[in-house]
Parts: C-alpha cells; structure tokens; sequence
C-alpha cells in the first residue's frame, strides 16, 4: 500500500495539485504528519524532545502538530563562537540534534572555512541549504539526495502551472542575478533550465561564478564588526578591499547581462532574477536603445524575492515587464522559505496557493495555538508542516505574518491561499518573539 507521504509527492507537477479542497487533503496529510513522526523522531533528537514536552504520541488534528514545531531560528542555535573558530566537531555535533542523518566518519582535518565544511559534509550525506545570513549567522539545514533533487521539480513544476507554460517548448534561459553555490540553488537552476528544450544555451550572470556561503558570511561578520566599532584595522582594509573588487564585479557582470539579454531579444526567453537587478538591467537595455518592441512577445520572467531593502521607483515593476516585452500572466512570483522544500505560487488574483503536501498551520503571533480560519480571511503567523522533506522534520513557525483563507480563490482554485502583502514580525514594534524559540536553543545547546 502506497504510504502517506509517497501520495502527497506525487501530487508535485499534477495538473490539479493546486486545486484540492483542503477537507480532501487533511486525512491525507495527517497520516504523513505520523509517518514522518514515526520514522524522524528516532533519528532527530530535538524532534524527540519536543514529542516528549508537548506529550505528543500520534497526530490526529492539525492541533497535535503545534507542539512539535521548531522556530525558524532553530536552525541558527549553533554557538557563533563554534562558527567563527572552527570548532567543526562541534558545528557536528549540532548539525546532527536537528538532522535525520548522524554527522559521523566526517574528516575535518583539512577543514579551513566554512565552505570547506559544507563541501565536506556532502561525504556523509548532508547537502547544506544555507540563508544569506543577513546578520552574520546563515541558518543551515540539513537536505538529502531526495530533497534536493525533489526541490527542483517542485520549482520547476509551480512556474508552469502559474504561467501556462509547457514543459520542453523552445526557450532560452537568462539567471540574471549572481548565482548562489549550493546543491539546492544547483539544482533549481537546472530543473528550470531543462524544463525547456536545450535548442538555445543557458545565460548565467557573473559569468557563471558563484557567490559561496562563507564568503557572503565574512562580508556580513565585517561589516557588524565595523557598524560596533570593534574591527581591526587589517579587517577594515579588507572589507574596503573586498567590497570595492565586488562592486566592480557587479558592474562589469551586470553590463556583460545588458548584452546578452540584447543579443538574445528576437528568442522566446525565460529570464531569472532579483527586482533590484533585473531594474538595472532593464534600465541598461532602454540606455542603449532597446526597449519592449524589439522582444520576443512570448517572454517570461521568474522573480525570486523582495526588494531586499533596495529602493526603486513605484512603477519598477512595469518598467521591467515593458522593457522585457513580458506579459503579467507570464511572470513568475512565489512564496517560499529555506525551511520548507516547496514553493507556493502567486496565481492571476494575486494570492499564494499553498502546495498540497504541506499542511497550513496559522498560528497566534506567539506561536503557541492555532487560529481558527472560520470561512474567510485571517490575519495569523505563517506556520508550516511540508510533508515532502527527508533530511530534517518538516514542521516550521516561521517569522512572518501573513493574511490566509482556506475558502475558494477568487482565480477559481481551492485554498489555502496567502494574500501577497506578508509583514515580517522583526519589522515590527517588539521585534519577533516566538515562545519555543528559548527552549529549542537551550535544548540543542545542551547536547550538541
């Protein structure tokens, strides 16, 4: 008998998956919810403790799950001192209270960075998928073979339901935007790529060259150092080394982008990217005399994304989809978080469909009960339990606040759906506070 969970991943690129009543689906993923339970809890020490504090031994409504969640900090509660001094036995022994795969026959003898480590966990099967680490600590999450390879269908096949667009059709790809070096990024990139036919060969900004974790991590440890005052006078030449050679970088790859993009106008394209860049592009196409008129009418464009705190004019958007000579249908937005392996994509009414095999859990902004969704909108924290993830435990609290209905959309799917207007709680007065996240950080610091 089919399990649980192998009938919710085969619902990945359905024609329907995105139209499935929720009242249809819950037994399903309740049933994944203990599969998942089951097999994790003996493998993922922190899982376990969470089952044991909330007194948790089956799932039989959605209510069962909220104890067994973990803050989306969770997977920053490694000591920063551990990270900065290379205790990498250490960074191992964490790796492990959060992952179903132990972290053990791993050498670190030649380990010297951070990307020496994430390269080496991938001997022992851990494929890392790191954030940014906007405030100098990247949250790390464990993935196996199967998530990542999962990841890019899940990608691949939400950009065509959304745009209408069909697997294998002539078309070429454009990643207009610095490519980040991951197997989870990797493999994202290629599933899009290979969606269509390879008549035309892919573009990659920066020639290809990818932005690695640890570099992006010591450029945000720098300048934290120079914003408290505390950075050597060597760290200080560095960073306005480093910073002066990528902003050149940028330039010189975003120039050598406005050409290709201009070389490649009379195909049917698919350009990848950010909004700050794709604007700057845009404005390097119009400077040099191009504009809509002269692209393929057909275009599509995927956008990964906010704004990230760069500043564009009201109109960016339109600018952009004029200049690239692409329609509104055939843009590409979706809502999404490293912690989950899914992606939930904005449809023509302007709202984000939550994908079948993860269960929608809105929460109080504690993140301590449930919300009743009655039968209309409801302002809640966005929560999480994605069915579909094998190297970690699927159920997250994440950071945002969110507007949610499980009522019909108004493009004509069933729910849940996520209206696109989603606030960050750390953006707001009091900051982001999450009742589990100081017991979660005290439990894995004790044992790893």
């Amino acid at each position: 008998m089919t399990s649980a969970v192998d009938r919710l991943v085969a619902l990945v690129g359905a024609d329907d998956c995105f139209d499935i009543a929720p009242a249809e689906l819950l037994p399903v993923q309740l049933a994944a919810a203990n599969e998942r339970l089951a097999a994790q809890a003996q493998r993922i020490p922190l899982l376990a403790n969470r089952a044991e504090s909330g007194r948790v031994k089956e799932i039989t409504q959605t209510a069962d799950l909220v104890p067994l969640l973990f803050a989306h900090t969770t997977y920053k509660t490694y000591g920063e001192g551990w990270l900065n001094d290379g205790q990498w036995d250490r960074m191992g022994r964490w790796l492990a209270t959060v992952s179903t795969r132990k972290v053990e026959g791993l050498d670190t003898s030649g380990v010297q960075t951070l990307d020496d480590w994430i390269k080496q966990l991938e001997t022992v099967g851990h494929f890392l998928s790191c954030s940014s680490g906007t405030t100098g600590k990247p949250a790390m999450l464990s993935c196996t073979e199967t998530d990542i390879e999962l990841s890019g269908r899940i990608n691949s096949a939400a950009l065509l339901w959304a745009t209408g667009l069909t697997r294998g059709e002539d078309r070429k790809f454009l990643g207009l935007g610095p490519q980040f070096a991951a197997p989870r990024e990797d493999a994202i990139r290629q599933a899009m790529v290979e969606c269509f036919s390879s008549r035309y060969p892919s573009y990659q900004f920066g020639d290809g060259e990818p932005i690695t974790v640890g570099s992006m991590v010591d450029m945000i440890t720098l300048r934290r150092k120079l914003t408290e005052g505390t950075a050597r006078p060597n760290e200080i030449a560095d960073f306005e080394r480093i910073a002066t050679q990528r902003a050149a970088d940028m330039d010189t790859s975003a120039k050598k982008a406005v050409d290709a993009v201009i070389e490649a106008r009379a195909l049917p394209l698919l350009a990848a990217g950010m909004f700050a860049t794709l604007y700057q592009i845009a404005e390097g196409i119009r400077a040099k005399g191009h504009g809509g008129d002269d692209f393929n009418p057909n275009n599509a464009m995927m956008v990964a994304g906010g704004l990230k705190g760069t500043v564009l004019p009201e109109n960016y958007r339109e600018y952009i989809l004029e200049t690239f000579n692409v329609a509104e249908e055939r843009l590409y937005h979706a809502y999404s978080m490293r912690e989950i392996n899914a992606v939930f994509p904005l449809c023509h009414g302007g709202r984000y469909h939550v994908s079948p095999w993860v269960m929608m859990l809105p929460l109080d902004s504690a993140g301590e009960q449930l919300v009743d969704p009655g039968t209309g909108e409801i302002e809640a924290r966005a929560a999480f339990f994605d069915a579909s993830i094998e190297g970690r435990w699927g159920g997250v609290i994440s950071g945002d606040r969110i507007n949610i209905s499980f009522a019909k959309c108004r493009c004509g799917h069933q729910g849940p759906t996520i209206d696109r207007e989603i606030t960050r709680y750390s953006d707001l007065p009091g900051g982001d506070k999450i009742t589990c996240a100081g017991s979660i950080d005290a439990y894995v610091r004790g044992v790893s």
